[in-house]
């Protein structure tokens, strides 16, 4: 098997007999490496200016059911499913490209931070950006560092 690019750019699978008797068997690992979305996490949080900064760690997006009616209008909400740890709540909310989890303990308790993971950046990251603009929150990129602010 190979891989071919169409007219229009689009890759597709060819067959070919194997060569010295070596089957070509890296076109899955290809496929998954090159095809493939890798989804990518961003943290949303409250945008603090560093000189009101009171050192008391990150402040509250809001309480679980405000930070959900926020979201719903975005796209973005919750399919019913509620999944308990020892400690905490995981309510997950789904949106265009991206799920949502929010740490709380109730429908009351305060959020302070919300993990995104985008499986489609083309889709999510344009939302997760009006979202930001509009409500004043940072995005954080866990894995570079980069902070997104706006507000």
């Amino acid at each position: 098997m190979g891989l071919r690019r169409g007219a229009r750019g689009f890759t597709y699978l060819y067959s070919y007999p194997a060569r010295n008797g070596v089957a070509f068997d890296a076109v899955g690992v290809f496929l998954q490496s090159r095809c493939m979305a890798r989804s990518r996490n961003i943290l949303i949080m409250k945008t603090v200016d560093p000189a009101e900064d009171d050192g008391e760690g990150l402040p509250e997006l809001g309480n679980c059911s405000e930070v959900q009616a926020i979201l719903a209008r975005y796209n973005t909400a919750a399919d019913g499913s509620t999944r308990k740890d020892n400690t905490t709540s995981v309510t997950m909310l789904f949106g265009p490209g991206m799920y949502a989890e929010l740490f709380a303990d109730g429908p009351r308790a305060p959020v302070t931070q919300i993990m995104v993971t985008m499986t489609d950046q083309d889709f999510a990251f344009p939302v997760l950006t009006r979202v930001a603009r509009e409500q004043k929150w940072t995005l954080l990129d866990p894995e570079s560092g980069q902070r997104l602010r706006f507000g």
